[in-house]
């Protein structure tokens, strides 16, 4: 009975992560090019000034 419920809790611990990993990519794509166009503003910021 222990192995059956510590499968489910490896399963529901699964189901989180990839629910997790959706909603990461969903908010990458939705903000993704602006994020990008401010990481490299800012890495040429501090490029420049060394």
């Amino acid at each position: 009975m222990r192995n059956q419920g510590s499968s489910a809790s490896l399963i529901e611990l699964a189901l989180i992560i990839v629910l997790i990993a959706i909603i990461v990519m969903a908010i990458l794509l939705i903000i993704g090019d602006d994020l990008r166009l401010w990481i490299v503003n800012t890495l040429q910021g501090f490029l420049a000034s060394r």
